[in-house]
């Protein structure tokens, strides 16, 4: 069994043709919404902080909405090997009696938060430049009441089913970023983008914002230096990431939790959505293999639905048993760009975008 799968769009093909894959070569790193699903490349993150970002002696820019946010803070901190680690043990150890509240739930949030984060990492991001990606909410998806917040959003996903571009009524994109952070995407699509710096003063906010679940977290209202309104998860509006982000000299690395692009968190159960693949033309996408995640329990990644339908204990368990055999996808990726990346082993990003 090969444990993982590589996807590349057309000039990343062109670039692994030639030359292989090296992080002299990497000038991007994305992460993507997904909560739990995250358990699945704990290890690939670490080997990644470990033996490939101390390569980059360029600048390298790292975006995330949601859990991938968070992990590309682990990235860009003074010491990324130790956050991803207590990010990981924090978000494992999550443990509820019952159904829990909303309340709750954010609490534990913020706890996670804090067993990682440290706003001295700020300091750190000469060099690796960080933008975490939030929503903020408009008209009636602003809303914190949990029955109008389920009208409200069955109504987006409704406009969502007939076109994506209905999204933009409901959201702004906000990113904020590293002090000096410019993403290489020329042309923004329809949402309305909002640039923001971060500051000692927004930097957890932003984190906050970035992984707050519409009816399970509660939003954050006007982080510092931020358009005024209340922010949720930056999944609402790029969840795998639909943008064309092309560096001028280098290529975009995604390491993904599996072989799927969908553009928006409501765009998870439609069959036919899926991100543009020359949006992708720079980019490697490195994802455990559909023969790897078969033969974890119970054939799958973790999921939130995880919460509800295992016991504390039971869930836990499945989640270490994930991370431990998630070693394999990092020994994978390892021993790929060792072999000078051959491109027989690549397969074009076609097949997982149209």
């Amino acid at each position: 069994m090969r444990p993982i799968q590589i996807f590349a769009g057309e000039h990343a093909l062109s670039h692994i043709k030639r030359h292989g894959l090296k992080p002299t070569d990497i000038r991007v790193i994305m992460g993507a919404s997904g909560g739990p699903k995250w358990f699945v490349l704990s290890h690939l993150d670490r080997y990644l902080v470990q033996h490939w970002l101390p390569e980059a002696t360029h600048q390298v820019d790292l975006i995330g909405s949601s859990i991938g946010a968070w992990r590309m803070s682990a990235y860009a901190g003074a010491d990324p090997l130790k956050a991803i680690e207590h990010l990981e043990d924090h978000y494992l150890n999550q443990r509820y009696d019952g159904k829990p509240t909303v309340r709750e739930v954010s609490q534990s949030v913020h706890d996670v938060l804090d067993g990682f984060m440290r706003l001295d990492d700020i300091e750190h991001h000469a060099q690796r430049k960080l933008h975490i990606v939030s929503a903020r909410s408009k008209g009636p998806s602003a809303l914190e009441q949990k029955h109008m917040q389920t009208a409200v959003f069955t109504a987006v996903a409704t406009g969502n089913l007939i076109s994506r571009h209905s999204l933009p009524l409901w959201f702004d994109r906000t990113i904020f970023h590293s002090d000096g952070g410019q993403l290489p995407v020329a042309n923004w699509d329809r949402f309305r983008t909002h640039q923001v710096t971060l500051t000692r003063e927004n930097y957890r906010d932003a984190l906050l914002s970035s992984g707050a679940i519409p009816v399970v977290i509660e939003g954050v209202r006007s982080p510092a230096g931020a358009p005024s309104g209340l922010y949720r998860d930056g999944g609402m509006v790029d969840y795998h990431f639909d943008l064309p982000i092309k560096p001028d000299n280098g290529l975009v690395l995604y390491p993904h939790f599996m072989p799927m692009l969908k553009p928006g968190w409501f765009d998870k159960p439609l069959s036919w959505r899926k991100v543009s693949a020359d949006h992708y033309s720079h980019t490697v996408v490195v994802t455990p293999s559909r023969e790897f995640v078969d033969a974890l329990p119970y054939h799958k990644i973790p999921d939130r639905k995880d919460f509800e339908k295992l016991d504390n204990d039971t869930r836990i368990r499945y989640w270490r048993t994930v991370i431990d055999r998630n070693q394999a996808i990092a020994d994978a990726f390892h021993d790929w760009t060792s072999q000078g990346a051959p491109i027989d082993d690549v397969e074009p990003i076609t097949a997982i975008a149209r």
